[in-house]
């Protein structure tokens, strides 16, 4: 069984990714083709510039949306930013909300069922990750490492 603690960091980035793409609520569906439903008015198949446009104009919306909402509630000391203090907080609290939905048995720990139930659920389990930035090449997690994903 993984700790808590080892568990809530290794899913965080995960399941935050996952969660900003269905918080964001694009399309009929998911994925490209709910994007397509959505955005594709003329029922070509592709996004001209107009569609393209539109799309840009509601991910910006849903965007300044979730940062206001964000700062509304970790936003302690009203700056308009969150410090370092501030996000450490949304981390934790974002972990634990987290783990909690992937603890389907409520023992405090998840075993490796639920790790991979989980993986399964978020993609992660399906030919690897998703959502790349930039183009350098990415170390991965090792069991036994650091986890730093440094070769």
């Amino acid at each position: 069984m993984l700790t808590k603690m080892k568990v809530a960091l290794a899913l965080c980035g995960t399941l935050l990714v996952g969660g900003l793409a269905a918080a964001q609520g694009i399309g009929g569906g998911s994925g490209k083709a709910g994007v397509m439903q959505k955005y594709d008015a003329n029922g070509d198949g592709k996004l001209d510039d107009a569609e393209r446009a539109k799309l840009h104009t509601d991910m910006k919306a849903k965007r300044e949306a979730m940062k206001a909402d964000m700062l509304a509630k970790y936003d302690i000391n009203k700056d308009g930013k969150l410090d370092k203090t501030e996000r450490a907080v949304m981390k934790n609290e974002r972990a634990e909300v987290a783990f909690k939905k992937a603890d389907t048995n409520n023992d405090g720990q998840l075993s490796l069922d639920e790790f991979k139930q989980l993986r399964q659920h978020h993609g992660q389990g399906r030919g690897g990750h998703r959502h790349h930035r930039g183009g350098g090449k990415r170390g991965g997690f090792t069991p036994g490492s650091s986890g730093g994903g440094q070769p």
